[in-house]
């Protein structure tokens, strides 16, 4: 089964960067489709995500900055 992720960005953001990373070392133990958001020149998303970014939508469930790590990321991956 394929596990969908959603990552919320902008340009220019170290800890994006970072759970991009952490994504495709996961990557190679599970199957996940990875689609990244740039949120810049979308208000919408600016208003809900500017100070919250990175955030991480793992197979509907949403994960933001404080609560992405490896560990967290692959535990979420074993439970669906």
């Amino acid at each position: 089964m394929t596990n969908e992720a959603l990552l919320y960005r902008k340009n220019g953001c170290g800890l994006c960067d970072e759970v991009r990373e952490l994504l495709e070392i996961l990557q190679e133990e599970f199957q996940i489709h990875v689609r990244e958001v740039n949120i810049e020149g979308n208000r919408l998303l600016e208003e809900k995500y500017l100070y919250e970014i990175p955030v991480l939508h793992l197979n509907g469930e949403e994960l933001d900055y404080r609560s992405i790590d490896l560990f967290t990321i692959r535990e979420r991956l074993h439970e669906y």
